[in-house]
């Protein structure tokens, strides 16, 4: 049986991984970040290790000992968390006197450089998952307004400007007004800053960043996106077609209809 390798993150983004590789016969070696990743990871993998944030010796490691030549990274790591769970071990240590920028693209790829030095690639993560990537489209019964595809044009705009500058990739407007924008509390934080703003009514786009690399950090939506939408009346998730995962999409597309909010995916 082939070896796939997941460094994992929070979210339900590795579960589904770990879920629909385990079914196309891969056996399934997890790292998962502690304080991060849902424990309920370890029962659905084949090999299973808790690591800290900044382990890179240990994730090289137990890949190597497992014979895993290929990887996968899938969900985030809360940056906020960042600050005190940060835990590098010598490798790691060793890495981050290297690298010269420490924006998120950057210490991704060059954590994905220093794992093919060891003869351990890191692949897209949408690997596995082409049954959940979004295709351009209204993917609910229910369309949006002409007045809120006017917000998902102006959404997408300033959502790529905002992930160009590294800060976010989700924006939520109303009537041509940005309301919030997502900095470091993420998605479904920055929904409900901006839609108690707006009221109701509320249009949230959610896009990938010009620069995105498709190993890290894919714009991904699910149940909790809807739930936040559905808490301040919020009409609308537009994403980027091609370039978004819908996390339990059938369960999503159907909590958004008996709430009679819109999804859509663009071209962006």
């Amino acid at each position: 049986m082939n070896k796939i390798g997941l460094i994992a993150g929070n979210g339900k983004f590795p579960l589904i991984f770990a879920e629909e590789a385990k079914r196309q016969g891969y056996s399934v070696v997890a790292l998962a970040h502690r304080e991060e990743t849902d424990p309920a990871l370890e029962k659905q993998v084949d090999e299973f290790t808790w690591i800290y944030v900044g382990q890179l010796g240990k994730i090289i490691r137990t890949f190597k000992n497992s014979g895993v030549t290929e990887a996968v990274m899938a969900g985030g790591i809360r940056k906020v968390r960042l600050l005190g769970n940060f835990r590098p071990d010598l490798r790691g240590a060793r890495f981050l006197t290297k690298v010269k920028k420490r924006d998120d693209d950057a210490l991704l790829r060059g954590i994905a450089d220093e794992l093919a030095s060891d003869g351990i690639k890191i692949i897209d993560s949408t690997f596995c998952l082409s049954n959940v990537i979004a295709e351009e489209g209204v993917l609910t019964r229910k369309a949006p307004s002409a007045a809120q595809w006017d917000d998902i044009g102006l959404g997408i705009r300033i959502a790529k400007e905002v992930g160009r500058l590294g800060i976010g990739q989700t924006v939520v407007i109303k009537n041509q007004v940005v309301l919030a924008v997502e900095a470091v509390e993420g998605t479904d934080a920055a929904i409900m800053r901006g839609g108690q703003l707006a009221k109701s009514g509320c249009v949230v786009v959610k896009v990938s960043k010009p620069q995105q690399d498709l190993r890290f950090d894919v714009p991904a939506v699910g149940v909790e996106t809807i739930n936040a939408l559905s808490q301040v009346g919020g009409a609308v998730l537009a994403i980027e077609a091609g370039k978004a995962i819908l996390i339990e999409k059938d369960a999503l597309l159907r909590d958004a209809d008996a709430c009679g909010i819109s999804v859509v995916a663009v071209a962006a």
